[in-house]
């Protein structure tokens, strides 16, 4: 008897030692997240969080933050949300999702994401007794602009540029050639917007290839491309590239050709019409003592009894200049009678 009391003594210490252990193992529990979450700009994201084994959650302290302890990203502590050490991009912008934090599940519902708020986050989550954390990342992705190329001539050996902008994450740039062939670029630029956005600008030498194609792509797989033809160099221009140059200037030559014919035309025919009238007798008539372009001496003599003499003031028969009047006619007709007289005295 005496040796057995030991022996039971110390089954029963080994049985509450054990039975102690185990009731710690029960308290403790691991963080679990995935390694990384792809959302598209502007969209709702969820980063997921859960515990293992399977407890429920409610009276812990659920801590979401990045890349600090505090101010934090979101907090669930005795039972509630607490928004007062907030980081102020993510203000009214996240929830915990409690639907099943009863078994150990609540993710971060993320609304709205931003290009700042890519990066890692970290689910810290602690009880009475114990604490444990994962990570997860976020990549925020946007897809930028078609690829612009541009260039002088777009000849080979002429330089050629690309650009695109709006890109997320880093985007990379690859020129290529008909073959498929990359073709290294003299100088290459990588900058952020003020969205936050990455714009990328390349520069290379055109190579004798007939078709250069510009590719710009992010590290999620999204691309954009652009190409163009080449010609060579040292070749002439051809007649198609001739009339594509001018297919607009000459029709304007054209038309200001026509134009200024038109009124070249019009001003020799106003000169003309000008000098047949200065040229033409009045009314047909060649005045005694009135000589205008067009007359001679010998036109008097075709009036009959008109003088040839300068009419000085007389109105002649049939002519009524400016400032006479028909009883002018009068005058004159008594002084041919009195010229008649006088000639049959004599």
């Amino acid at each position: 008897m005496g040796p057995a009391i030991p022996k039971i003594v110390h089954f029963f210490g080994l049985f509450i030692l054990c039975s102690m252990f185990e009731g710690s193992l029960s308290a403790q529990f691991k963080v679990s997240s995935t390694i990384s979450v792809v959302a598209a700009l502007g969209s709702d994201v969820l980063l997921p969080c859960r515990l293992i084994p399977e407890m429920n959650a409610e009276k812990m302290e659920i801590r979401w933050f990045k890349p600090r302890y505090q101010p934090y990203v979101h907090l669930y502590i005795n039972g509630k949300d607490n928004y007062s050490i907030q980081m102020p991009q993510f203000a009214n912008r996240t929830e915990l999702l409690k639907e099943n934090i009863t078994i150990g599940i609540f993710p971060l519902k993320i609304h709205k994401v931003t290009a700042q708020d890519s990066g890692k986050y970290y689910c810290f989550v602690e009880s009475s007794d114990h604490h444990s954390m994962a990570t997860v990342q976020l990549q925020v992705t946007a897809v930028g602009s078609l690829p612009v190329i541009s260039s002088n001539t777009y000849t080979s050996n002429e330089p050629a540029f690309c650009e695109s902008c709006g890109w997320l994450p880093e985007p990379s740039l690859i020129w290529t050639d008909t073959q498929g062939i990359r073709v290294i670029p003299s100088k290459e630029k990588v900058y952020r917007d003020e969205k936050s956005l990455y714009c990328i600008f390349s520069i290379i030498s055109l190579p004798d290839s007939s078709n250069i194609t510009c590719t710009v792509l992010n590290s999620v797989n999204q691309s954009k491309y652009h190409s163009k033809p080449i010609r060579e160099t040292g070749l002439p221009v051809t007649c198609r590239d001739q009339y594509s140059r001018y297919i607009v200037l000459w029709p304007c030559l054209v038309a200001l050709i026509v134009c200024i014919g038109y009124i070249y035309h019009q001003s020799k025919e106003l000169k003309r019409l000008r000098a047949e009238l200065d040229n033409s007798p009045v009314n047909g008539i060649c005045a005694a003592g009135y000589t205008p372009n067009g007359c001679t001496s010998s036109d008097h003599g075709t009036h009959g009894n008109v003088p040839s003499a300068p009419v000085n003031g007389i109105c002649a028969a049939g002519y009524v200049p400016i400032g006479s009047t028909s009883s002018d006619h009068g005058t004159q007709g008594k002084n041919s009678a009195d010229h008649s007289q006088s000639t049959v005295q004599v």
